[in-house]
């Protein structure tokens, strides 16, 4: 983001908060500038039809503006995320989980699996660590002095669209293409959402990662490098779509009706 962009995100807020009564100075002292600098944004704002004066030190957002600040915010929300992971890397010491037994001052090597940290005497990798507490096979381990770089490639979503209730919910489903899709990514996270979800996993045994926050998981999944099998019904289904392609995250949509008249 430009300076310029954020300082109107800042008074775009502002106004948002305690429109339409406005004092240019009230604002000039939240953000740190002078009222003129305030004023020469809001003329902008104005301009660009983001906000409306309507006399008499009265200001509200316009419907533009109400979507540069919805924008605004999510750009905003992605940026604090980087930042945070990028900071995350930089911590003294890291939890892991061993596959082996491992003792502390020992170099081992540093990759991720489903979202997981794990360290191993015996595997190669471009990243290297010391360990700083040790454990055996499949205990939590601390590590520290990470050399190199752990390879984290975004996850995909395979969306399962399944039937809601009134198109025939978990009888209508295709079981086998359920089971193939599990079968072809068998360390997926697991999402579902609603009662016809929970049906269907039952049915097979499984046990869901993700049950609440569906569409949110589903990205923080993807970005922790793992792919995730989601079945969801109908509506649901499009507005994951919509959040994974916002999010830039490559998916795949597979009816998982047994009749195709049954797509909502």
């Amino acid at each position: 983001m430009k300076k310029r962009n954020i300082t109107e995100f800042q008074i775009l807020s502002e106004v948002v908060r305690k429109q339409p009564h406005i004092k240019q100075k009230e604002i000039a002292d939240i953000l740190g500038i002078t009222v003129q600098g305030v004023s020469e944004h809001m003329r902008n704002l104005i301009k660009d039809e983001q906000i409306k004066n309507k006399g008499r030190g009265e200001y509200i957002i316009t419907e533009k503006g109400m979507a540069s600040l919805k924008t605004w915010i999510s750009n905003f929300k992605n940026y604090l995320n980087d930042v945070n992971q990028n900071l995350y890397r930089y911590k003294d010491v890291w939890p892991a989980i061993a596959t082996e037994e491992i003792v502390p001052g020992e170099t081992v090597g540093v990759y991720m699996k489903k979202g997981i940290i794990y360290v191993s005497k015996n595997i190669e990798s471009d990243a290297t660590a010391k360990v700083f507490y040790g454990g055996a096979s499949g205990e939590d381990v601390a590590i520290h002095e990470i050399h190199g770089h752990i390879e984290v490639q975004n996850g995909k979503v395979i969306v399962l669209k399944i039937p809601s209730e009134v198109m025939g919910g978990s009888r209508n489903v295709d079981y086998d293409i359920v089971q193939k899709t599990l079968e072809e990514y068998p360390d997926a996270v697991i999402a579902t959402a609603g009662t016809v979800g929970t049906v269907i996993a039952n049915k097979l045994e499984i046990h869901p990662d993700i049950r609440f926050a569906v569409s949110e998981g589903i990205v923080s999944a993807c970005n922790r490098g793992c792919d995730v099998i989601a079945m969801i019904t109908g509506k649901m289904a499009e507005k994951i779509i919509k959040t994974v392609d916002k999010n830039k995250i490559s998916y795949t949509l597979l009816n998982a009706s047994k009749t195709t008249d049954s797509i909502e």
